[in-house]
């Protein structure tokens, strides 16, 4: 009976009450710079609950049932992130990364969206995130093309990925691939004027993009010009994560996650692929067919926290076919090209103190053109392999760094013209030489902070001209006030000749390195957190450039003189390049971001010994760029781009007349016209559960301006001594579309 009893008053007694619905709070900031993101979207999954980020980036889930939730937190021009948390916790913060796919939780946060990334190189300019795709085209979605609105930077062939900055071609630009100096990365066709290249790195596997327009630090040799680094990035180590694109030209994917349960490991695969090449090869039209492909692929290990160990592969190749109905027999009927790199990088810290990065390396590069009558015009191959190491150690208020870099270089090729009623060999060598550079600088910073000094040299070696170069470098930075920075650069630079300027067409096997000594000046003074004006001027001293005259049709002692074939290059030109940026911009997690720029610069050169003075093929006197982004709603951001150009010359000994354009005894005389494009761009996004899908439009060339490009001599009239010119015609006012998926 008393156990009765007992079990009667057990179950009238009141049960624990259920725990009250209670919120979920937290706050979004921006993963780079630690800004608060406003106009951010927070769901609960299966889309129990939603809400947005205020101005001041915080946001409120109320009343959820007691437990934990995961949400999915993100914005248009930003990734997703995702995160289980307790109902009821204390505020959270949530990290965004800009448009990419690497988790925010692996991305360290900076002070400042303008904090140089390098005291020895204050003038850097870095482009990364929203800012990077949405200057990259739509049509063709190439990071490169991004850097053509910088600061310095001019270009005004939009069928090429390749630029000029101050006054000097692509040819003196050191394009590094995670501390690799590459040569020619880019879907193209070979050794043409009228081709066209798109970068070989997808835009989706690209971390950050750095341009030193000049006087950049010790660590970097072998080019006379500016320096352009691609970082890429690792695969997330959290967890699974995709993105799949279908551009106006291409489809892409991208795939990354963790390998093994430590989140030690993680794995990246990227591939991108052509399809114009169908559509065109469909079309019962004459004209070309042109087609692509590139994988990107890499997978790091961080055994512990002060070590990682990273492989990577780029492979692509690219194929153009002619299907002009009236080619002739000597035509070129198809062209195809290929570059591949592999890397294995270690980056230790052995302290806090210390920093150890070491990459092992092994690069090609082919291209092979082929005329209708099965002659190959072009036949070639070209290989690096080598290790670079850089050292970094912290001395009280010194930061020493020094490196070394050893390379194998060999190239093979053999190049056909036809010439009448027969094929001559114009080139033909098989070259190998061994490169070797090492340097050492000392960075000193003054208690405070606010005054950097950096000395170095660098030391450059080329054993095919048996020539070594001991260069000097310096930089200054100095932050005045909390507003104002100071800064200035200085460094002597070396460019060995390529195997094909010792051995090809027109080749001289006595070529020596060409040189230039840069200067530079500026100041920067920050408007607030967000916004800063920027002044640069410069001044480079160039010296012993490879340079033949005859290689044109010129006019000279009053007589048409036809090109010498034989005519060898030689060190005769000497010049300068100077001039002064002006940048105001805006970078900002919210609100109108981007910048106005003008450059003016005049680059010049002369023939010693000799008479013959002219402007730089690439000189362009006033440059303007301007490139604005806001995001007006969660899940729209609307940006756009101009850009305009004074001109460059028409390379060559050619002048206008009323009656057409003429051989001239002064070269680089002929500028036809400026350039000018305006873009627009539209990014939507439409949010689901655990996935975003995000719709691009952009319309290339707002105002139908007309560009061409010239490519060389297309006919010319022996007794006038009047030229026809090769010519191309840009892009017209072309809208093109493209959509992503992330999930």
């Amino acid at each position: 009976m008393w156990f009765t009893l007992a079990v009667l008053l057990l179950g009238a007694a009141p049960l624990p009450a259920d725990d009250p619905p209670a919120d979920v709070k937290g706050r979004v900031v921006d993963a780079q710079t630690g800004e608060p993101i406003a106009k951010a979207v927070v769901t609960v999954r299966e889309r129990q609950s939603e809400t947005v980020t205020d101005a001041s980036g915080r946001f409120r889930l109320a009343a959820l049932p007691a437990g934990s939730v995961e949400i999915v937190v993100t914005t248009v021009g930003y990734g997703l992130a995702q995160r289980t948390l307790a109902v009821g916790g204390p505020e959270v913060e949530i990290r965004l990364t800009q448009e990419g796919l690497r988790r925010a939780e692996e991305v360290a946060v900076s002070t400042s969206a303008f904090d140089p990334a390098d005291l020895a190189a204050p003038a850097a300019q870095v482009l990364a995130g929203t800012e990077l795709k949405n200057l990259a085209n739509v049509l063709v979605d190439d990071p490169l093309r991004s850097v053509q609105s910088l600061p310095g930077v001019t270009a005004s062939d939009e069928f090429e990925a390749t630029f000029a900055v101050r006054g000097t071609g692509f040819e003196t630009v050191g394009l590094y691939i995670d501390g690799v100096l590459m040569s020619a990365p880019f879907h193209t066709i070979r050794d043409v004027n009228d081709g066209y290249s798109l970068t070989l790195v997808n835009g989706d596997v690209v971390d950050s993009i750095t341009l030193l327009a000049g006087s950049a630090p010790a660590r970097y040799g072998e080019r006379t010009g500016s320096v352009l680094g691609l970082k890429l990035r690792e695969g997330s180590r959290e967890e699974f994560f995709g993105r799949a694109s279908l551009g106006a030209t291409g489809v892409y994917a991208t795939l990354e996650g963790p390998l093994g349960g430590a989140k030690k490991t993680s794995w990246l695969l990227s591939a991108r692929k052509s399809y114009l090449d169908y559509v065109l090869d469909r079309l019962e039209t004459s004209g070309f067919v042109l087609g692509y492909y590139d994988v990107t692929a890499r997978l790091a290990h961080h055994p512990n926290a002060s070590q990682t160990l990273a492989l990577g592969l780029l492979h692509g190749r690219s194929h153009w076919r002619n299907t002009e109905d009236d080619r002739g027999p000597t035509s070129e009927d198809t062209a195809d090209a290929g570059t591949d790199l592999i890397t294995l990088q270690h980056r230790w810290l052995p302290s806090t103190r210390t920093r150890l990065e070491s990459v092992a390396f092994v690069s090609r590069e082919t291209g092979l053109n082929r005329r209708v009558d099965g002659t190959d015009s072009l036949d070639a191959s070209s290989w690096q392999w080598g290790l670079r190491s850089d050292a970094t150690r912290v001395m009280g208020r010194h930061r020493v760094e020094g490196g070394f870099l050893l390379r194998q270089l060999s190239e093979d090729a053999i190049t056909r013209e036809f010439d009448r009623t027969a094929y001559r060999v114009t080139a033909q060598y098989d070259a190998d030489a061994l490169q070797g550079g090492a340097y050492l600088q000392d960075t000193w910073t003054t208690a405070e902070d606010r005054l950097s000094l950096t000395a170095g040299v660098r030391l450059d070696g080329f054993q095919q001209t048996d020539e070594a170069r001991l260069l000097p470098r310096a930089a200054l930075a100095w932050n005045v006030t909390r507003a104002t920075r100071i800064f200035a650069g200085f460094g002597e630079y070396a460019q060995f000749p390529r195997f094909e300027e010792l051995f090809g067409g027109h080749g001289n096997p006595e070529l020596r390195s060409e040189s230039a000594t840069h200067f530079s000046l500026g100041v920067e003074h920050a408007l607030g957190a967000t916004t800063r004006v920027r002044v640069e001027a410069y001044d480079a001293e160039l010296h012993d450039q490879a340079f033949v005259a005859a290689a044109d049709w010129r006019i000279e002692d009053g007589r048409i003189r036809p090109p010498q074939p034989d005519a060898p290059l030689r060190n005769v030109l000497d010049g300068w390049s100077h001039g002064v940026e002006v940048m105001l911009q805006r970078r900002s997690a919210n609100g109108l971001s981007g910048w106005i720029a003008y450059s003016f610069g005049h680059a010049r050169w002369h023939e010693e010994p000799g008479t013959l003075a002219f402007d730089s093929d690439f000189d362009q006197r006033h440059t303007l760029t301007v490139f604005a982004s806001y995001r007006v709603t969660p899940t729209l951001n609307l940006s756009t781009k101009y850009r305009y150009g004074s001109g460059f010359p028409v390379a060559g000994f050619y002048e206008a007349r009323p009656s057409g354009v003429f051989l001239s005894d002064e070269r680089n005389v002929y500028r036809p016209e400026a350039y000018s494009r305006w873009d627009l761009r539209a990014n939507k996004a439409f949010l689901f559960d655990g996935w975003k899908l995000t719709l691009y439009g952009e319309v290339i060339n707002v105002l139908d301006r007309t560009h061409h490009r010239y490519t060389g001599l297309d006919g010319l009239n022996l007794p006038s001594g009047r030229v026809f010119l090769e010519v191309d015609t840009l892009f017209p006012l072309l809208p093109s579309i493209g959509v992503t998926v992330d999930f």
